[in-house]
């Protein structure tokens, strides 16, 4: 059974407009096949696997995100760089509509002495990234795939343990409409963690 859903304005906003949305209540024994699901999620998206994605779990309450230059932010953490990841963005969300910020999670204790402050690098430059393993693929190389798709683009380091909370505070810090990430190795695990922290609407997509 599935019904519909009214989505906030501001995260309509970053999806293209031809984009449905379906609230999946029981999609045993469906046929129809639905470009987004949506589900209503305290603390997690229940049972998220592969074969329901693309899935977006909204908040009850989310957090209210203010328009930059007349797009919606959308903060898209990477784990290495994302050929899929990319496409999928692609036709989903809205390049005139949206600024995507892309973060990277790192932890090298022991490889090489962090250039890095508490605060990490935003927008860094490849010699920045050279002590980080996987940081210029994700960075560089995912920019670069959405960049070819017509989206502007941002990129930003950070250094913690702990990725979910690096990134819930680069969303408490930016206050973006949308978060996005992949159903990739920690996908489930980070998404699931960085929801409990704050309150915003969370895309999973298929990643690599």
């Amino acid at each position: 059974m599935t019904t519909t859903i009214e989505i906030p304005a501001g995260v309509r906003a970053c999806f293209l407009p031809e984009i449905a949305f379906t609230v999946d209540l029981d999609a045993e024994g469906e046929s129809v096949v639905r470009v987004a699901r949506v589900e209503r999620a305290e603390d997690e998206p229940p049972g998220l696997s592969g074969d329901r994605l693309p899935f977006l779990a909204l908040p009850e309450n989310p957090s209210a995100a203010e328009p930059v230059d007349g797009a919606a932010r959308v903060i898209v953490a990477v784990e290495g760089r994302d050929v899929e990841m990319a496409d999928a963005l692609a036709r989903l969300l809205d390049p005139s509509s949206v600024q995507i910020a892309l973060v990277h999670v790192t932890w090298v204790p022991g490889i090489a002495q962090s250039p890095l402050e508490s605060g990490g690098i935003d927008n860094p430059q490849p010699s920045d990234l050279l002590a980080y393993q996987g940081a210029r693929e994700a960075l560089i190389g995912t920019a670069t795939e959405l960049r070819s798709f017509g989206f502007r683009t941002s990129t930003h380091l950070r250094e913690s343990r702990d990725p979910a909370q690096a990134i819930a505070d680069l969303i408490e810090q930016q206050q973006p409409a949308l978060f996005a990430l992949g159903l990739g190795r920690h996908g489930a695990g980070i998404g699931r963690r960085v929801m409990e922290r704050v309150r915003v609407a969370t895309l999973f997509v298929r990643a690599r």
